[in-house]
C-alpha cells in the first residue's frame, strides 16, 4: 500500500507536461516510513492516480511562484504562498510493476502526491535485474536503484561529460560492479578498455595489456586499417593506397620484375611532353632492374633525339624485353594475383611501393600525383619514423603480436585494460581500428559456422577519448566502428564510447547506442547534439546537464526503462581522476 503525501493540485495537462500548484505549507519536510522526506524541487519524482490500481510517475523539471508568468523576469517579486511546478511524465506504476511511457493522464483538479523513498524504490526494483547498482537516485539518498545489467550488456553504451565531470570514474565503477558479479556472466564475456591517458591503470579487478610493448603484423593490416591512420581522400588517395599495399606484398620476391615491367611501360609511353621527361622516368626504373650493369648508362647516353628522330631507344627496349622473357608475367597485376595476400613486408617496402604506384601514374601522364599526395605521404613518413623503429608498434621484432583473441578457452579474467598511453592520433586510429576489426571478424566467422556458434565470445570494446578515433567520416566511407554499431549485436560485439566532445562522435555510432550515462555538459553544440541524438532525454533533462555536480549523471536510452539522475558512488575509484593542486598551503 502506497502512503500518499498530497503536495498540490493539477492546474494544467498538456502533451508531455503536467503543471500543479502547491502551497508552501504542503512542501514542508516530514517523516514517512521512518525516514526523513524532503521536497527538493527539480529532479523530484511525483505521482498522480490515473486508475484504481496504477499511478502516473512524473519528474519535476521547473518551478516558479504562482502569479509569476512564464515571460516575466524572475527578479519581479510577486507575493504568493503558492508555487507552480512543471513535470514530465515518465511511466506508470501498477500491479505488474513499472511500465515506461504514459497512456493515462490526471485531470485538472486531481491531487499530486510526492514520491517518497518507498515509491521510488518500488519503481526501480521492478525494472532492474538485481545485479548491480552504481549509486543513489539524485534527490533520494537512501534509494540505490537496481540497473538492468542484461539490457546494458546487450546495448552499445556512451559515457559523456566535460573534463572533471566524473565519466572515467563512472566507467571504473561500472567495471568494478560487473567484476563483482562475473560469476553470473557467460564464461566467454570479456571487456577491453582502450586506455588513452592511463586513467584505468592499476585496477585490482582487471588485467593490463601494454600495447606499446607489442607489434602489429603488417601483413594482417587491411586497407581500412591503414586508411584510418593515414586518412587518404576517398576518391583519389585511397585507390593509390590500396594499389601500394598490393605491390608491397610482391616486392620482397619480385621487385626487379616489377621495376622491369614499369620500365617497359615507360618505354612504350606516349604521354610525355618531351624526351627528357620520358628519359627521367626510364632512367629511374631501369637502374633498379640492372643496378650493377654499367652498360645501362652507356645505352641511356646513346638514347638521344637527332634532328627530330629518336636514336638508341631500341637497345633499352631489347635489354628490358630479354630480362622479362625469363619470367611468365605480362604485367604487375599478374604478379599480384600470384602472391598470397598474407605475405609479409616491411615499412621500407611499403614506401617503395608508393614510389612504384607514383611511377605508374607518371607513366600514364599524371604528373601531379606527387603534389596531390604530399600531405598523405608526409603523414606516412612521420608514422614510419615514429613507429617503425626498434621499439615501435610496426616493427615485427618488437614484442609479441598484438591480439585480443586467445582461442576458444575462457580467459583468466573478464576485464582487460589496453595501455595506449603515448600513441598519437594516427597510431590510435590504426590500433583501435585493427583490434575492433579483428574482434568483429573473429566473431562473425564463429557465427557463420554452425558448429562454432555456441563458442562465439561476448566482446565489449570500451573506448576512452573516443572522439579522437570514432569520428564522423569526412566522406561517405564507413568505419569498422560504424559497422559494429549497426551489426555488432548479431555477433555479440558491443561498443562503449567515452568522450567529452559528443558532437564530434560518429552519428552512426551514437544513433545505435542504447545506454547513455551523461555527466555535466556545458558546450552548446554538445547539448544540441544530445537533444537530437539521445532517446528519452527530454529538453528539461538536457537543460539540467550544465549544472550537474561532478559524479552525477543522467541515465537515458533504451537500456533504462526510466531516465533518471544518479549520484555515482565510486569510493576510492574517483581518486585517480583528481587533478593535482598547484597551491600549497602552509600549516
Amino acid at each position: 500500500m502506497i502512503e500518499k503525501w498530497p503536495i498540490g493540485v493539477v492546474t494544467l495537462v498538456a502533451e508531455g507536461i503536467v503543471e500543479y500548484t502547491a502551497k508552501h505549507s504542503d512542501l514542508e519536510t516530514r517523516i514517512s516510513n521512518g525516514r526523513v522526506q524532503a521536497i527538493k524541487g527539480i529532479g523530484d519524482f511525483i505521482f498522480a492516480s490515473v486508475s484504481t490500481d496504477s499511478i502516473l510517475i512524473l519528474r519535476v523539471f521547473k518551478s516558479r511562484l504562482a502569479g509569476l508568468g512564464e515571460d516575466e523576469r524572475e527578479s519581479a517579486y510577486v507575493q504568493s504562498d503558492k508555487v507552480v511546478f512543471s513535470a514530465e511524465p515518465i511511466g506508470e506504476l501498477g500491479k505488474n510493476g513499472f511500465i515506461s511511457g504514459a497512456g493515462h493522464f490526471p485531470l485538472v483538479g486531481d491531487n499530486i502526491f510526492a514520491a517518497d523513498d518507498v515509491v521510488v524504490e518500488r519503481i526501480f526494483s521492478s525494472i532492474g535485474d538485481h545485479l548491480i547498482s552504481l549509486g543513489t537516485v539524485n534527490n533520494y539518498d537512501n534509494v540505490h536503484p537496481d540497473l538492468n545489467l542484461g539490457k546494458i550488456l546487450t546495448s552499445h553504451i556512451a559515457i559523456l561529460g566535460n573534463t572533471g565531470s566524473g565519466k572515467s570514474t563512472t566507467l571504473r565503477a561500472l567495471l568494478q560492479k560487473i567484476g563483482e558479479v562475473q560469476s553470473e556472466l557467460n564464461p566467454l564475456v570479456s571487456f577491453f578498455v582502450f586506455d588513452v591517458h592511463g586513467d584505468y591503470e592499476g585496477l585490482s579487478f582487471a588485467q593490463g595489456i601494454d600495447v606499446t610493448q607489442t607489434h602489429l603484423p603488417l601483413n594482417k593490416l587491411e586497407l581500412d586499417d591503414w586508411a584510418a591512420a593515414l586518412m587518404p581522400s576517398e576518391r583519389t588517395q585511397k585507390p593509390l593506397l590500396s594499389r601500394s599495399l598490393s605491390i608491397a606484398r610482391v616486392l620482397p620476391d619480385h621487385s626487379q620484375i616489377v621495376y622491369a615491367l614499369l620500365t617497359k611501360d615507360a618505354l612504350e609511353n606516349t604521354n610525355q611532353d618531351s624526351l627528357s621527361g620520358l628519359k627521367r622516368l626510364v632512367t629511374k626504373w631501369i637502374k633498379k632492374v640492372f643496378p650493377e650493369d654499367s652498360a645501362v648508362n652507356q645505352d641511356l647516353d646513346q638514347w638521344v633525339l637527332n634532328f627530330g628522330n629518336e636514336e638508341g631507344k631500341q637497345k633499352l627496349v631489347k635489354r628490358v624485353s630479354d630480362f622479362l622473357n625469363d619470367y611468365p608475367y605480362k604485367d604487375v597485376n599478374e604478379i599480384i594475383n600470384s602472391v598470397s595476400s598474407d605475405v609479409n613486408f616491411t615499412l621500407n617496402e611499403l614506401e617503395e611501393a608508393f614510389e612504384v604506384v607514383f611511377g605508374e601514374e607518371e607513366v600514364k601522364g599524371n604528373n601531379r600525383v606527387r603534389g596531390n599526395t604530399e600531405t598523405f605521404m608526409a603523414r606516412f613518413r612521420n608514422f614510419k619514423s615514429r613507429y617503425g623503429n626498434s621499439d615501435g608498434i610496426l616493427n615485427e621484432n618488437h614484442g609479441e603480436e598484438l591480439t585480443l583473441k586467445v582461442g576458444d578457452s575462457p580467459r583468466k579474467t573478464k576485464i582487460y585494460i589496453l595501455n595506449l598511453v603515448g600513441l598519437d592520433d594516427d597510431a590510435l586510429r590504426l590500433v583501435s581500428t585493427y583490434l575492433a576489426r579483428q574482434v568483429f571478424e573473429f566473431n562473425k566467422r564463429k557465427f557463420r559456422n554452425k558448429t562454432e556458434k555456441d563458442s562465439m565470445p561476448f566482446d565489449y570494446l570500451y573506448l576512452d577519448e573516443a572522439h579522437r578515433y570514432v569520428r564522423n567520416s569526412a566522406d561517405d566511407s564507413s568505419t569498422i566502428f560504424e559497422t559494429i554499431a549497426r551489426e555488432g549485436r548479431k555477433f555479440s560485439v558491443y561498443l562503449g564510447v567515452v568522450s567529452q566532445i559528443p558532437n564530434e562522435l560518429s552519428k552512426v555510432v551514437m544513433s545505435q547506442t542504447g545506454a547513455f550515462l551523461i555527466h555535466r555538459i556545458q558546450n552548446a553544440l554538445d547539448l544540441d547534439f544530445i537533444k537530437r541524438n539521445v532517446p528519452a532525454a527530454t529538453s528539461g533533462m538536457v537543460d539540467r546537464l550544465p549544472s550537474l555536480p561532478s559524479g552525477t549523471a543522467l541515465l537515458s536510452g533504451s537500456a533504462f526503462d526510466i531516465p533518471f539522475e544518479i549520484n555515482v558512488l565510486a569510493g576510492d575509484l574517483g581518486e585517480v581522476s583528481k587533478s593535482r593542486n598547484p597551491i600549497q598551503r602552509s600549516k
